[in-house]
Formats: C-alpha cells, structure tokens, sequence
C-alpha cells in the first residue's frame, strides 16, 4: 500500500514538474519541440508579409519563398527539420492572414499576458535555465523579441509613444544572458535588435 502511494506520489510530483518547465519556458521563451519553435518563427515572419501587403494593397498571397523554404531561424538544436517547416507554414499562414486581414496579432503565443512586465524582470542566472539548449544567437533574439512585444502592447494600450529605447529591459539588455555564453556585449546587441523588432510588431497596428 506504501509502495502504492508513494508510486503515486511521484507520478503527482513528475506531472507537476514538466508542467511547471512547459510554464517557464513558455514565460521566457524557450518552445518545448521543433515544431512550436518552427511556428514562432513562421507567425513573425508572415505576420510581417501580411502588413506589408495590405499596405502596398497586393493580393493575398503568402506564398513566398520564406513559405516555401519554411527554415528561416533553424538550428539543429532545435529538433527535426521537418517539424520545424511544418511548424513555420503553419504559423506563416496564421501571421500572414492577421497581418493582411488587420487584426490584433496574437501575443499568447509567446506565453505572454497582461501581468508580464519587461521592466520588472530579475535579472539572475537562472532565468537563462529554459534556454540551456538554445543556441546563443536565438537566445538572445527571441528574449529581446518577447520583451519587446510586451513593451510595444503596453505602450500602444496605454497610448504612449512609440519610444522602445526608453524601457529599461531595452536599456539593460541582458535578459536571459549567462557567462557562458561569452561576449555580452553581442548578447546585448542581438537582444536589442530582436527587442525593436518586437515592439515594432506589436505597436504597429495601423
């Protein structure tokens, strides 16, 4: 009977932990397989085409040759090419068709609600832990990007103006660094870059 309960115990404890890796890294970016990784990507970049295209007042069409190629930010360390690609048109058609038709691009997809402040983020070691696989470039980027989808929302719904460099998180830049990535100045600089990106996406919904 012990034996029972205690077997119980630890299926209870395993569940809650992988439930509890599946938050923070949805939280901090981290995506659980190359398929979620793959549509993340996919959604920006259609997402972006799908603006420009309206604007520019072209036919729909997501098409492209990002579409057909499907691997634009893959790595290996990421999981199988195939599930990347399928993830990435899968997102690609979801971005591109918010993009074009105008709608609210959907935040939720990189874990973030109406709690997450990118100014008020600890900035200790351990929020590097659901990255630990992650390649260095992505790392930095896809943080950076989170980040700066949130500032850009909260700014846009507060009517503030359009300033990414004025946040703290952009200013500070070194969200989910650790030491063994090396050089943190590149860190800083691939975080700015994905930061603007991010808040230029979520602001910019003319």
């Amino acid at each position: 009977m012990q034996k029972q309960i205690k077997a119980i115990g630890m299926a209870v404890f395993a569940m809650l932990f992988v439930a509890g890796m599946a938050v923070s890294q949805d939280r901090y970016g981290g995506s659980l397989n190359s398929k979620e990784h793959g549509y993340q990507h996919g959604y920006r970049d259609g997402l972006r085409q799908g603006r420009e295209d309206l604007y520019r007042h072209e036919e729909h069409n997501f098409n492209t040759r990002e579409f057909k190629r499907a691997d634009e930010g893959y790595e290996r360390y990421m999981g199988e090419h195939d599930d990347f690609q399928h993830g990435y048109r899968d997102g690609y058609k979801a971005g591109y068709d918010d993009g074009y038709y105008g709608r609210q691009m959907r935040s939720d997809i990189y874990g973030l609600d109406d709690r997450y402040d990118p100014d008020r983020l600890p900035r200790r070691d351990e929020d590097a832990g659901p990255y630990s696989q992650w390649g260095y470039s992505d790392v930095a980027q896809d943080t950076g990007y989170r980040d700066g989808l949130q500032a850009g929302r909260q700014d846009f719904d507060r009517h503030k103006d359009y300033r990414p460099e004025k946040h703290d998180a952009y200013e500070d830049a070194d969200h989910g660094y650790q030491k063994s990535y090396g050089d943190k100045n590149r860190y800083k600089e691939l975080y700015r870059k994905g930061f603007m990106r991010g808040y230029q996406d979520a602001f910019n919904r003319r």
